[in-house]
């Protein structure tokens, strides 16, 4: 009898056990912590436009380097775009989503970290102010429902017919920006930090899996961010320099968190 009851009382704090901490649970709360990220507190033009979305119609990750020091900060970048705008056409904040410090192969500052940009219910100003892509049924139908609106702080916000032409959608809409801080593109007149042809600038091995875990902690949660993809895949630029080679490696090392990209 003693032996009886000894064996059930283990059989319900194992049962208690694997019901309160699953091994192998198919559909896990979120967040999946594969990574932590920083919250920042950004100053804002408040006069100035933007968009809101909702995150679920995002399907692209863009990639992209600040081009400035590596030791530069996500709050350096946000002034940086605070001063590119103008009085006529004002920058609200940081154009990118999510900011990556990291330092470059072989060095050892700064400290890496991934803070987060501008929220991700905002549209973001990264991939190019007049580029469209094709739009899928989700997309169309969040614009047709009036979800994809423009506007200021305290104001008014409504439909603008501008972020869609046709079949298509403004790039930033669709996609969000992952930028890492630092110069990852050779020197030229117009970028006199760039590296030297002797010393290129790679992404670290801790840069790339920092950017694989991000990018598989937001598949988790919204499931339609199926690409990958880099600022010169939208137009002519010499963003993200050295990183766009390092695409290919960084959807591998994603598969082993469990994520698909293409």
């Amino acid at each position: 009898m003693l032996i009886h009851i000894l064996l059930m009382t283990l059989f319900i704090s194992l049962s208690f056990a694997q019901s309160e901490y699953p091994v192998d649970d198919p559909n896990p709360e979120w967040p999946v912590e594969l990574i932590p990220v920083v919250k920042v507190d950004y100053p804002k033009n408040h006069k100035a436009k933007f968009c809101k979305r909702p995150p679920e119609i995002v399907d692209t990750i863009v990639l992209h380097h600040t081009e400035t020091p590596a030791t530069s900060t996500a709050l350096d970048i946000n002034q940086l775009h605070l001063e590119r705008g103008t009085a006529s056409d004002p920058w609200y904040m940081i154009a990118y989503s999510y900011v990556l410090n990291s330092p470059y192969e072989g060095k050892t500052k700064p400290t890496a970290l991934i803070s987060e940009g501008r929220p991700l219910d905002l549209v973001g100003a990264h991939a190019g102010t007049d580029i469209f892509v094709p739009m899928d049924a989700v997309q169309r139908k969040a614009f047709e429902d009036g979800k994809i609106i423009c506007g200021k702080e305290n104001g008014e916000f409504t439909v603008d017919p501008d972020q869609v032409r046709g079949n298509t959608i403004k790039a930033n809409v669709a996609t969000i920006g992952l930028v890492v801080v630092g110069n990852y593109s050779p020197y030229a007149h117009d970028n006199p930090g760039g590296y030297s042809p002797r010393s290129p600038r790679n992404p670290s091995a801790e840069t790339q899996d920092k950017i694989a875990r991000l990018s598989c902690q937001l598949q988790k949660k919204y499931p339609r961010m199926k690409n990958i993809r880099w600022h010169n895949y939208y137009h002519s630029t010499s963003c993200p320099g050295t990183i766009r080679k390092y695409i290919g490696q960084i959807r591998e090392i994603a598969k082993g968190y469990g994520c698909e990209f293409n």
